[in-house]
């Protein structure tokens, strides 16, 4: 597909001066401020242009259950980084201050605004007019950067792009290119997926088992598989028809109680009971893995082979990275978690493409298309 890009924004707006409305996902972990490190190609490239005058960055954290709280405030988890990076001072907006507001727009020059945490603000999730109208109010065009949060028909994501003229930022342009890349690829391709449940995976599986060659299943939802008791979303028959692709654990790590502290067992795949709780695939399963990885020419990645922060359950996880990186085969890689254990154990360099998006990434994978930037695409 095509998006409406930064160069359609610098043709249309060669001789305007504009307030722009940038939608990031900087959703950041205490560890990995990759997100934001992805973001800054377009948040500079917006700041060179002449017609841009004031850059409103907007980006969710979390899942607040409340309308303010200090551990998910923009101002106090984004704004030191992001300056560090843009080496530019930023002006913390509250959207619903009327001063804040007033100010921003009486101010002259080029400034860089972040709002506050836009899931503080009632009328986010669920696409209500006032906060679309506000957002509307202070801002001239939307652009769409937030990969990562544009399978939500959210109001600074979706509602937003219905009002005001839209386009994709670089991060979100580089993405729907290498999914579309990935959705005609001939080549011998192979899916990793992992995770703790299967209900999060299945649309991907049922999309994509016809159009890839393998798939290497890890982490908590090898159980599924190993009792074939699956969710009534997942299509058996898909499994079924295509079983030969689908490569399940033969060996496992084990613990009786969740924690980083049991005591864990290493058994085969075939002594698996729903009383033990499987925090990693074993040794036998790490090499026969690695081996079909170094046979593939391209490899998706989507979730970790077990729990990876704890030592006793990171090995899978940690060798499959290397087998990745040691490879010859293209290499795509999707998720927050699996962004994290690659920071962890990996070189970020060494993937030809990693994902922002845990979510929209399978989304786009298995539908072509995500809501949140359906009103970006060229009718070609």
């Amino acid at each position: 597909m095509k998006l409406f890009n930064l160069d359609d924004l610098k043709n249309d707006f060669k001789n305007s001066d504009i307030n722009v409305f940038l939608r990031c996902d900087l959703n950041i972990t205490e560890n990995d401020y990759t997100r934001i490190d992805l973001s800054v190609p377009t948040i500079n490239e917006l700041l060179e242009l002449d017609s841009v005058k004031k850059l409103i960055i907007c980006t969710h954290l979390g899942r607040p259950e409340r309308s303010f709280d200090p551990e998910l405030s923009t101002k106090n988890k984004i704004k030191p980084y992001l300056e560090e990076k843009l080496r530019k001072a930023i002006i913390h907006l509250n959207l619903n201050d009327d001063d804040d507001i007033d100010k921003l727009m009486k101010k002259s020059g080029k400034s860089i605004y972040l709002t506050e945490n836009i899931r503080f603000y009632d009328g986010e999730t669920s696409n209500g007019i006032e906060l679309i109208n506000k957002i509307k109010s202070i801002s001239d065009v939307y652009v769409n950067d937030a990969f990562g949060a544009s399978h939500r028909m959210h109001a600074s994501v979706y509602g937003i792009s219905n009002k005001i003229k839209s386009y994709a930022g670089r991060l979100l342009e580089k993405e729907t290119e290498v999914i579309d890349s990935l959705g005609t690829s001939k080549s011998n391709t192979t899916l990793i997926l992992g995770g703790a449940k299967i209900k999060d995976k299945v649309g991907i599986l049922m999309s994509l088992a016809d159009k890839v060659q393998s798939i290497l299943i890890g982490g908590g939802m090898v159980s599924s598989f190993l009792t074939e008791d699956f969710p009534e979303t997942f299509n058996k028959k898909v499994y079924e028809d295509n079983r030969d692709k689908f490569f399940i654990p033969i060996d496992l790590v084990t613990v009786k109680d969740l924690s980083p502290e049991s005591k864990t067992e290493k058994i085969d795949s075939e002594l698996f009971n729903k009383d033990t709780f499987i925090i990693d695939i074993g040794s036998k399963t790490i090499k026969k893995y690695s081996k079909i990885i170094n046979k593939s020419e391209t490899v998706i990645w989507n979730g970790s082979m077990g729990i990876f922060e704890w030592e006793s359950g990171c090995l899978g996880t940690k060798e499959l990275i290397k087998s990745i990186m040691d490879s010859k085969c293209m290499t795509y890689a999707g998720g927050g978690s699996t962004i994290e254990s690659i920071n962890s154990f990996g070189d970020k360099d060494s993937f030809d493409h990693i994902s922002s998006g845990g979510g929209a990434f399978l989304e786009l994978l298995e539908s072509g298309s995500l809501v949140g930037i359906d009103n970006l695409i060229k009718n070609e």
